[in-house]
């Protein structure tokens, strides 16, 4: 067993330093070289910047479309609910053909609109 135990925990011989002098520079050197290389990359793609104004008027037109569709959203959410409003007021005062209408429409008017947005995807692609 003591065998076994001194096989495994043998050390290493350790080299000399003029091995260690000559890695050494042999990584000197490729690190040189390597930064020689990424220079030259650099050379033939050179970087530039966009300007703030760029970034200003990026910022300017993705704030007017979030505008657009904040307002578009909530005259479509006010439009319903002063439809439902209305149509709630309808059944109140007990006017069924104004209420049959309604119903007319809940069902028409989604289909309509699924048929032409199949009909305007259908184009996009």
């Amino acid at each position: 067993m003591d065998d076994f135990q001194d096989a495994n925990h043998k050390k290493p011989q350790q080299s000399g330093s003029s091995e260690d002098q000559t890695d050494a520079s042999a990584n000197e050197a490729d690190v040189v070289r390597l930064q020689q290389g990424l220079d030259a990359l650099d050379g033939l793609f050179p970087a530039s910047r966009p300007s703030s104004a760029w970034f200003d008027q990026q910022i300017a037109a993705v704030q007017r479309k979030q505008r657009s569709r904040l307002l578009g959203d909530l005259l479509k959410l006010w439009g319903t609910a002063l439809l439902l409003f209305y149509l709630l007021f309808m059944v109140a005062a007990a006017q069924p053909v104004t209420f049959i209408t309604f119903q007319a429409l809940a069902i028409i008017a989604p289909l309509a609109w699924l048929l032409f947005r199949k009909q305007v995807d259908s184009h996009e692609t």
